[in-house]
């Protein structure tokens, strides 16, 4: 029940995107978890030509593809990178060029967990992530230029 709600919250705020984007659009999320964003997309009706994930929990992966197949999404599915670090400038260069950018770059955080003994760890390692979302904003924008 707490995913529907989270997708309903994340679709109201993209539901702008309907209008914007009728033929499809793509994404990169990094971080996705379940893939919140892109099942709120697609209840909102707007396909997936293509979906880029970065995501390091085996299990979400699994999950989130299972959501793609059984959906039978007509896009395309890149869940192979497991790391932000993955997201090397080449491969960013690669992903534009092979399918013209990103309409979408939208993310979550790596760990929900900070409670305990890891909470001071997890704020450093998470604001880190922060400039690891700039870099890679930077890049793509850098790539598919101005609109």
């Amino acid at each position: 029940m707490l995913l529907f709600l989270q997708v309903d919250t994340v679709a109201y705020h993209l539901s702008v995107l309907k209008e914007l984007f009728p033929s499809g659009i793509s994404v990169l999320s990094i971080f996705p978890g379940l893939g919140g964003a892109a099942i709120a997309l697609y209840r909102l009706g707007v396909p997936l030509k293509l979906v880029v994930t970065v995501e390091n929990v085996e299990s979400n992966r699994r999950i989130f593809r299972n959501w793609w197949d059984s959906t039978e999404q007509r896009g395309m599915l890149i869940d192979n990178m497991t790391n932000v670090n993955m997201l090397t400038s080449e491969v960013l260069e690669n992903l534009v060029g092979l399918h013209g950018g990103f309409d979408l770059i939208i993310g979550g955080s790596q760990y929900n967990d900070t409670t305990g003994r890891t909470r001071d760890y997890l704020e450093e390692y998470n604001s880190s992530l922060f400039h690891e979302y700039s870099r890679i904003l930077d890049k793509v924008r850098c790539l598919m230029g101005p609109k």
